[in-house]
């Protein structure tokens, strides 16, 4: 990766885009202190970040409704400066949201819940100062991937996942990650745990649990031919059927018979807890009673032989590529057996991966931005600031790569060939070009471009060359995009940029951002 210094590749593989300023505080301090400064973030967003999301508004405006036949009743909404109060609000808040719909509540405030979601990932992806645990938070979001097109029993508590459940934890203690993930409303509804009854435990949880979440698909040895104990090596459909029992009762308040509210918090419910469950990877689960039967299940589908080489196999493959480093993937293994009694048992493995060997900043780039990353790394690198938006909800839709548009529980492909594509390459570059649009980024281009670069095609090419990537491209490369400026006659006017065009500054921008050493990280 000619060109690329150890702090640029180092901080590409895990943030959302290497800025010459965080490359330069790397080169200052060191890449230890930066590790170490990211692994101990402030419990919620730094505070410029919270002060930025809580400033933030946007218009909500609808019509009064009023229809006795089908008992649906709102009054009419016109706010032009509203802030991101969902954002904000607690589980019992959004739960008493969520079973009012869509009676007493506009679908217009369904779709402002989720627009405010989505905004906010995008702008700690791009804004955040702990770009690790934005990148962590990335990777847990999609290993406990929940789609939200299930509804809003689903989608409506995504706020809280996202917030309580993962972000809070992606340095933690993966048993407990793998609990509060397990009794968090959006997963109990989305795998049917929340329904799963004594009569019929629902076994949609408990095979993703083992398979996906854990101890991965190739521990999965279905009804086991070959007969045998294979409970050090994996799992069997005997093991699934056992956890769905063990697993029946857990589930949260919304109503059902025996719960004692309707606010969406977790609890155990003792009838519908199925009391029969026996042999599970190994232990007998009838010596143990009620919701103690499901924590073991946890407990030994998390410290699993199989699971530590699943689980950091997947993580070095987020970081490095499809074929990372084996010492990487070791040393992550032993700190994960080695500390995963510890309260920071996943910032130890993170360490162990960034620090201790010296594959994280040396080359060459072999991951694949996939769509959303090229645009939160175009924005990082261009200084774009995000605001709130509609567009969120959307953007890159038709390439499944948004927050919780991923429909089944495997979540998003994460290697190269898919997001190489000749289709995914075209659709991306026109995502990129469409910045500007209401709610969308503000746009200073032409004020961040230097005086000096207006005065040939080469020297603004190679301004945003430097800004983006950080070193030249090939020479053909550099002479092919300076030839663009040229085919499209930008003539810059002496002496300043306030006549420069921003739509043209954005194409050169997005054409920058299709080059192979930006696509690759």
């Amino acid at each position: 990766m000619a060109g690329a210094t150890f702090e640029r590749i180092a901080l590409n593989r895990v943030t959302f885009g290497a800025r010459d300023v965080d490359v330069a505080l790397v080169a200052q301090n060191g890449w230890a202190q930066w590790v170490a400064d990211q692994l101990a973030p402030p419990k919620g967003d730094d505070p410029d970040l919270d002060r930025y999301l809580r400033s933030l508004t946007f218009p909500i405006q609808y019509d009064a409704y009023d229809e006795d036949t089908l008992n649906y009743h709102w009054k009419a909404v016109n706010e032009p400066d509203r802030p991101l109060r969902y954002l904000f609000s607690s589980l019992e808040q959004i739960w008493d949201f969520t079973r009012r719909t869509p009676w007493t509540v506009s679908f217009a405030e369904t779709t402002r819940l989720e627009m405010e979601l989505c905004s906010s990932i995008y702008i700690r992806n791009a804004h955040s100062k702990y770009q690790l645990r934005e990148f962590m938070s990335d990777f847990w979001l999609n290993h406990f991937s929940i789609g939200k097109g299930k509804g809003p029993k689903v989608s409506n508590p995504l706020v809280v996942y996202d917030r309580d459940v993962i972000r809070p934890n992606v340095f933690g203690n993966f048993r407990q990650l793998l609990e509060a993930v397990c009794c968090s409303t959006s997963m109990l509804w989305y795998l049917d745990n929340a329904g799963s009854s004594a009569a019929l435990p629902n076994e949609n949880y408990a095979r993703e649990l083992m398979e996906l979440h854990t101890m991965g698909a190739g521990a999965y040895f279905g009804k086991n031919p070959g007969g045998g104990d294979v409970s050090a090596k994996g799992f069997t459909d005997n093991d699934i059927l056992q956890a769905s029992r063990a697993l029946s009762g857990w589930t949260f308040q919304y109503g059902q018979p025996f719960s004692t509210s309707e606010d969406g918090t977790f609890f155990f419910n003792i009838w519908q807890h199925n009391e029969t469950a026996g042999k599970f990877l190994g232990f007998d689960l009838s010596t143990l009673k009620g919701q103690a039967q499901g924590q073991k299940v946890l407990d030994l589908v998390a410290n699993h032989p199989a699971t530590a080489p699943f689980v950091c196999g997947k993580l070095c493959r987020r970081i490095f590529g499809d074929t990372p480093p084996q010492a990487a993937i070791d040393r992550a293994v032993a700190a994960w057996n080695a500390h995963r009694d510890k309260p920071d048992h996943l910032k130890r493995v993170m360490s162990a991966i960034l620090l201790d060997g010296p594959e994280i900043g040396t080359g060459p780039a072999l991951k694949v931005r996939r769509p959303y990353e090229r645009f939160i790394a175009m924005v990082r690198t261009t200084d774009i600031v995000l605001q709130a938006g509609w567009n969120y909800i959307n953007f890159f839709w038709d390439l499944s790569d948004s927050p919780f548009i991923w429909p089944t529980p495997d979540g998003r492909p994460d290697t190269n060939a898919f997001w190489l594509t000749t289709y995914a390459h075209v659709v991306t570059w026109q995502y990129l070009q469409e910045l500007g649009q209401p709610g969308g980024p503000k746009l200073t281009f032409a004020e961040q471009t230097p005086a000096a670069a207006f005065r040939a095609p080469e020297a603004l090419v190679d301004y945003w060359v430097r800004r983006m990537i950080g070193y030249p491209l090939s020479p053909a490369a550099m002479d092919a995009l300076a030839a663009l400026v040229t085919e499209v006659g930008l003539t810059p006017p002496p002496g300043g940029t306030q006549y420069w065009n921003e739509s043209f500054a954005r194409k050169i921008i997005a054409t920058i951002a299709a080059a192979p050493e930006f696509v690759m990280r």
